[in-house]
């Protein structure tokens, strides 16, 4: 017996798919009005998930009136047959909501169920023929939830995957971050130094007065912990000076070497990953702001630090090495607006305290706030997402 979705189309494709993530369906009626159809790109998106993913299909329909009558003979006409029948009434017009209602109340005999679904809580509320609550089953990674606002991932600097089959990533970048967070502007100031590979060695050019004194402390803190070795400053023939040292072999992950917030990107990274609390993250995840990825130099795109999944919701989390601010705090809602749509949760993790000022703008824009990173471990950081992110 053929199992059929039928709702209302909701803008927010993450409502869309949400009852896939309850139960199995073979086919899903989206249900619109005229003047307010989805777009083409959104039909798309539906379609390939929901076939690729679930392996059922996806199909558009246009209420030609946004009018009790209308509704009801799509709904009459959808459920002639013998399938069993779930309409979602979860974010459809009262229109929808109050056909779903006439329906049922007319026609006993049929087997339907109507249901809501909440995405953030990851519950199933069936309101008819009996009162229940189900639970997810199942949940959507990075990559999906993104496709699922027309975006696309063009690539991931570190993937859950990567960490597991890693056994020195861990250790590597606890490593990096215990080395620099204690100065933290003058790490920002080094990686900005232009810097030119040579081999085994590495050179990076000072241009201003006081670019030694940030060389030779954080060349010192490097050192110690057996990160470079042969550091020295040199000049060259016309007298500029830069300073030469070597990567000693331990140190892998390039990226932490030659970027300033990468280390506190995977860092918190470890962090989300042992937390327990996300089903799916990535680091450097570089998008595609119309998700057609044509590599051309002029497309729109955009790179997260770090992106997660908890529950069905993407998280999307900006790493500084420095105070929050509200523009950080603006910035990170408004990629969240963009990739993650509706039910996306913006977080913002720096390695300063913040002012009293941010916290309170942070929590009236509803963006998750963990500061002061330099003087977390890597256990309290954990904890620090478990506060809001807690594992159900």
């Amino acid at each position: 017996m053929a199992r059929i979705l039928i709702g209302a189309f909701n803008k927010d494709n993450t409502e869309n798919i949400a009852p896939f993530l309850f139960s199995r369906y073979d086919r899903a009626f989206y249900i619109s009005y005229e003047k307010e159809e989805p777009d083409s790109r959104s039909k798309e998106v539906l379609e390939t998930l929901i076939n690729d993913r679930f392996g059922a299909d996806a199909v558009f329909l246009t209420a030609k009136e946004k009018l009790l009558g209308s509704v009801y003979r799509l709904l009459y006409d959808l459920t002639d047959g013998d399938g069993e029948y779930v309409i979602n009434i979860s974010g459809g017009s009262g229109v929808f909501s109050a056909a779903a209602g006439i329906y049922v109340g007319a026609n006993e005999d049929k087997k339907v169920r109507v249901s809501t679904f909440d995405i953030k809580n990851g519950s199933e509320t069936e309101h008819y023929p009996d009162q229940r609550v189900y639970w997810r089953k199942e949940t959507l990674t990075v990559n999906e939830l993104i496709s699922l606002s027309g975006g696309a991932v063009i690539s991931a600097s570190k993937t859950l995957k990567q960490l597991e089959d890693s056994k020195t990533l861990r250790t590597e970048a606890v490593r990096m971050w215990d080395t620099v967070k204690s100065a933290s502007y003058d790490w920002n100031r080094f990686c900005s130094m232009p810097n030119m590979r040579s081999g085994e060695k590495v050179q990076r050019k000072l241009s201003r007065a006081d670019d030694k004194k940030t060389c030779e402390r954080i060349a010192g803190l490097l050192r110690k912990r057996g990160i470079i070795k042969n550091d020295k400053i040199c000049a060259s023939e016309n007298g500029k000076l830069y300073l030469e040292y070597e990567l000693c072999p331990k140190a892998k992950t390039l990226e932490l070497y030659e970027k300033s917030g990468t280390a506190l990107e995977l860092f918190s990274f470890l962090a989300a990953a042992e937390s327990g609390a996300f089903s799916d993250a990535a680091t450097g995840v570089l998008l595609d702001l119309d998700g057609l990825i044509t590599k051309k130099k002029g497309d729109p795109r955009n790179e997260i630090d770090l992106t997660a999944v908890y529950g069905s919701r993407l998280v999307l989390i900006s790493c500084k090495c420095t105070k929050p601010t509200k523009e950080y705090l603006y910035e990170i809602l408004t990629m969240a607006d963009q990739y993650g749509g509706d039910c996306a949760i913006p977080a913002l993790i720096c390695s300063e305290p913040a002012f009293g000022p941010v916290r309170e703008r942070a929590k009236e824009m509803g963006v998750v706030l963990i500061d002061n990173a330099a003087n977390l471990s890597l256990k309290m950081l954990k904890e620090e997402f478990l506060k809001y992110f807690p594992i159900n």
